[in-house]
């Protein structure tokens, strides 16, 4: 068991010396922007359009960021864009993080939130669109081959809603995405104010000029047919990038009796049964079976991820949690993501 705790304890310890966090980025003055490259092409209409940055109301922090876009053009977007670091061939894995608060829901076309790594000649996109008036649902950014350029990307449906978000709140979105081991974009999830969709979509890079190199990320605003005005504030706006295309198995791990998979595919957890109720660390004893190999094994408590596995069906660990009622999702996937297992259990810690 000493073996065990300290192989985990080094492989937190390395994910943690490897992983790189930018925060408050809508603070960082070195951002950029513009609005004829955010339109289908990077070709399309001209807004109006402007940044505040350091506002201190609306905001969490003190320093949040007013972006504004309006005019008379229709349909005329806004992007505004940091590059974080100008090396990223170490990066896989990336957790978008970000609050926006904003008035007025009727002015809005659309709303993107992106992160992309540029690696020698590819370009690794991560956008998502929360298309309020182009279907009411989130939708990713999609390359038509991996022969395609910035200029063939396209949107594609998750098929998960997203009409306007609430107004005269803070909204909380996060995304996780990663540049896996072959090479390709990997969509791993979504997550609107607590409530989590998993998107586990794979598909080819896209092709980019060699010279384009780095880690950026971008807020745009889409403008409607109208082109009313409308601002959105952000804050604690944070990207972080990881040299593993996947998380560590979390520390400390625990010893325990066998856990028997499924003789088809599914999951068995040993250590927990529904409803169960648990004073201190919540053991986590768990074996999956899909067609094929597997590719992740993931466990997550109230729609945030604890555990990831990478190449294996057993999970044995323990959690941290406050008292109160947890649900844990686990989930597990083969690397095309055609099979696909999941188990959801209710549980208390006294």
């Amino acid at each position: 068991m000493r073996i065990l705790i300290q192989v985990a304890m080094f492989l937190a310890m390395i994910g943690a010396m490897s992983a790189q966090t930018f925060s408050n980025i809508q603070a960082d003055t070195s951002i950029g922007s513009c609005s004829a490259c955010a339109g289908k092409g990077a070709a399309g209409p001209s807004a109006i359009y402007w940044v505040k940055q350091g506002v201190s109301s609306p905001s969490l922090t003190g320093k949040a960021t007013q972006f504004f876009v309006g005019g008379t053009t229709p349909y005329a977007d806004a992007l505004w864009n940091w590059t974080l670091v100008k090396d990223a061939s170490t990066l896989h894995h990336f957790v978008y993080d970000m609050y926006f608060y904003y008035q007025n829901a009727a002015a809005v076309q659309g709303l993107e939130f992106n992160t992309t790594s540029y690696v020698h000649g590819k370009g690794y996109e991560f956008g998502f669109t929360c298309s309020v008036k182009s279907g009411g649902v989130w939708k990713i950014s999609v390359p038509n081959s991996s022969h395609s350029s910035l200029a063939d990307m396209h949107w594609q449906s998750t098929g998960i809603a997203c009409p306007a978000p609430p107004t005269l709140i803070w909204n909380h979105l996060t995304f996780e995405v990663e540049r896996t081991s072959t090479d390709q974009v990997h969509y791993i999830s979504l997550t609107l104010n607590g409530h989590t969709y998993y998107i586990n979509q794979t598909m080819a890079a896209r092709i980019a000029p060699s010279s384009w190199t780095g880690l950026t990320t971008h807020f745009q605003m889409n403008g409607d047919s109208k082109q009313d005005d409308y601002s959105v504030w952000v804050d604690k706006y944070t990207v972080t990038a990881d040299a593993a295309s996947s998380s560590p198995v979390s520390a400390p791990v625990v010893t325990g009796t066998s856990c028997t998979a499924p003789s088809s595919s599914g999951i068995n957890v040993c250590s927990l049964t529904n409803g169960t109720a648990v004073t201190g660390a919540v053991p986590v004893n768990a074996s999956a079976k899909v067609s094929g190999s597997i590719y992740r094994f993931e466990l997550w408590a109230d729609g945030v991820k604890q555990t990831t596995i990478r190449n294996s069906g057993s999970m044995v660990t323990n959690l941290s949690l406050g008292t109160g009622s947890h649900k844990l999702e686990f989930i597990a996937y083969n690397s095309s993501g055609s099979s696909r297992v999941t188990k959801t259990l209710t549980m208390t810690v006294k």
